[in-house]
């Protein structure tokens, strides 16, 4: 599946031409639009007529919101006025318990990046794995999912930032189990293909826990 990307940088009028033009002409893999590159001074309220827009034209919406940095203001108004049905990075999240639970009641999914803070220098290397958000994120009950952001920039791949969960974050089994049904419900996705993927899914994690014994 793909997502319509936004230039959070560009101009609001430009946001709404990309997706006049993509409603313009379909394409059935084609199923939501996002926001992504700086957060920084291009808050979400600036985009929030093309996500209305979207909205009524039935597309899925997620945001780039509450990166390194940024406030948390900014995931609650994806939250409330773009009205998002995922949320990408959300770390800031952290600063607000009372937003933070709300979240987590919705069950609102969150997918984080672990590489990008490493090779952007968000972070000290020496300290990176230590004081990144997701550590603390996995013990919230929050629905996380890990992702691979930019796979050619960061020189990763699914399966390393799967393996950094682990070895870098501390995530166990049943937390790696619980990532992975909640990046399957959460994608945007018809009924029979979930069902086709879950079953797929179910196999090969019984088959590698059978392997660690």
């Amino acid at each position: 599946r793909l997502i319509h990307a936004i230039d959070r940088e560009a101009d609001p009028e430009h946001a709404t031409t990309m997706l006049e033009r993509a409603l313009v002409h379909p394409d059935e893999r084609a199923v939501g639009i996002g926001s992504d590159y700086l957060e920084t001074g291009h808050p979400p309220e600036k985009f929030w007529k093309t996500y209305r827009r979207a909205r009524a034209a039935g597309l899925k919406t997620t945001m780039h919101a509450g990166e390194f940095g940024c406030h948390w203001r900014n995931v609650e108004t994806a939250l409330d006025l773009l009205q998002v049905d995922r949320l990408d990075h959300c770390y800031t999240v952290l600063d607000n318990p009372e937003l933070l639970a709300r979240i987590v009641d919705l069950g609102l999914a969150v997918t984080v990046v672990p590489t990008n803070s490493y090779y952007l220098r968000t972070l000290p290397r020496a300290e990176w794995a230590e004081r990144h958000p997701i550590r603390r994120m996995l013990d919230t009950g929050l629905r996380i999912h890990p992702n691979t952001d930019d796979p050619t920039f960061h020189n990763t791949s699914p399966n390393r930032v799967w393996a950094s969960m682990h070895r870098d974050f501390g995530a166990g089994l049943d937390q790696i189990e619980r990532m992975m049904w909640t990046g399957l419900d959460a994608a945007w996705l018809d009924a029979a293909t979930r069902e086709r993927l879950a079953g797929a899914f179910r196999s090969a994690w019984q088959d590698a826990c059978d392997g660690l014994t």
